[in-house]
């Protein structure tokens, strides 16, 4: 459970942040900014994910796309959550954006942890 509850609570932090609504003055919807609000998101939940793989022991490229798919799918959902927000809606690019930042975040820290894994075995061979 303790390589789980940053992921648990990333996912709070982004369904809080999806249900407020935006003040009128913000201006976000559909600009750039917005964009990156979104990537840097789901960065934190990839990034969160992927530590949650590795503590948890999971191998295998069938486990981790899984995690992978089913961040996809929560960052659809949670875009589908907007409909039900005042001044809010769902876009197709804010699901993109955040499926790249999910994907990047995800990638950066398994590929960390895979180099890791892959220099502690060439040093052990060495010993």
């Amino acid at each position: 459970m303790d390589a789980w509850w940053p992921v648990a609570a990333w996912t709070l932090v982004i369904l809080l942040l999806t249900s407020m609504q935006l003040p009128t003055w913000v201006g976000l919807s559909g600009s750039h900014l917005d964009k990156l609000v979104h990537f840097g998101l789901y960065l934190g939940l990839g990034l969160t994910l992927g530590r949650a793989a590795r503590i948890s022991g999971f191998t295998g490229v069938a486990m981790l796309l899984g995690l992978l798919l089913a961040g996809i799918a929560f960052a659809a959902i949670d875009e589908l959550l907007q409909n039900w927000v005042p001044r809010r809606a769902p876009q197709m690019a804010d699901w993109l954006a955040d499926a790249v930042g999910l994907v990047t975040g995800y990638v950066l820290y398994v590929g960390r942890w895979r180099h890791r894994w892959k220099t502690e075995a060439r040093r052990a061979r060495r010993a």
